[in-house]
């Protein structure tokens, strides 16, 4: 039996479209994506759309946020430029709606959802939003968003009462900068619950920090070079969306490189697993790539944004 290190898995390097801006289910601008392990579900923000798609492990694809027709706004049963998904197994989702300043609710096969964090206010007061970019659920039920504007990741403590929650700022709230205590427009994160670490994306310092929870814990830069975007395998260019896998692996969406990146664990130096680092849209090929996500069998799925498609590299080592 082949037994695999952190940097021996392989995709393979041209990918298959599952999803894209043809057929019953069109995509205008995907942006996050969400495996769920246990229902094998991938949740997909069709952001231009204004809705949340899931496509089932049969293919099957059907709204699970939002108006199928597209139609956006703040009502409950609207949404308005949603930027990133998380679900459990039962296909209820939390939608970082991110116009309307708020985390929505929406349970399986209802037609309408319920904010559960934010005040649908533009704010930095520890009850608002300015511009939430990424949710995440712990184990627990508690919720972790990225405020990115307000340069903070926030925790909200289940049960959620939207006139009574507010949020707890666990990593940043020190203003946007290079510094390791700074974040600089947080745009994704990935929870570590076990170890009790985020690992954070800064879209305008292209770099990824790794924060341990507490007030007197470390934080360092983990990937990327803060203030220096570039190409090169130690830098990234206006990162987004991220992932950690059981092997210590930590998955970047270099968005303005068109690639996504591994590093391996404590490795400076990135291995591009897809994309060339040119955009275009043939099937080896991204144009700025939001997010990712990784299923049972690790096989990588990439928001390939500005190609309106979600594309599937399947892995072979």
């Amino acid at each position: 039996m082949l037994l695999l290190g952190p940097g021996d898995l392989k995709w393979s390097s041209t990918a298959t479209t599952i999803l894209d801006g043809t057929g019953s289910n069109p995509l205008a601008i995907p942006l996050g994506l969400f495996f769920e392990p246990k229902t094998q579900i991938l949740y997909i923000v069709d952001a231009r759309n204004n809705r949340v798609l899931k496509r089932y492990p049969n293919g099957e694809v059907v709204t699970a946020a939002g108006q199928a027709n597209g139609t956006g706004g703040s009502t409950p049963e609207t949404l308005w430029n949603p930027v990133n998904v998380v679900a459990d197994k039962n296909e209820n989702v939390f939608v970082a709606d991110w116009a309307n300043q708020r985390i929505q609710y929406w349970e399986k096969n209802v037609k309408s959802g319920k904010t559960v964090a934010g005040n649908s206010t533009r704010g930095s007061a520890l009850n608002e939003f300015s511009y939430p970019s990424s949710v995440s659920l712990d184990s627990q039920g508690n919720l972790i968003v990225a405020d990115t504007q307000n340069e903070r990741i926030t925790f909200w403590s289940y049960p959620f009462d939207p006139k009574t929650s507010s949020g707890k700022i666990t990593a940043g709230g020190n203003g946007a900068g290079l510094n390791p205590y700074q974040l600089n427009n947080p745009m994704d994160f990935y929870y570590d619950e076990a170890s009790e670490i985020y690992y954070i994306s800064n879209e305008q310092s292209h770099s990824i920090t790794q924060w341990v929870i507490g007030s007197y814990e470390p934080r360092n830069v983990y990937a990327g070079i803060p203030g220096r975007p570039g190409n090169s395998s130690a830098q990234l260019n206006g990162p987004q969306g991220v992932i950690l896998d059981h092997f210590g692996n930590l998955y970047v969406a270099d968005v303005s490189n068109h690639r996504i990146q591994m590093f391996c664990p404590d490795s400076v130096f990135g291995i591009t697993v897809a994309g060339t680092g040119q955009y275009g849209n043939r099937s080896h090929e991204l144009s700025y790539p939001s997010d990712i996500a990784l299923d049972s069998d690790m096989n990588l799925y990439v928001s390939d944004t500005f190609n309106s498609r979600i594309q599937k590299f399947a892995r072979i080592q």
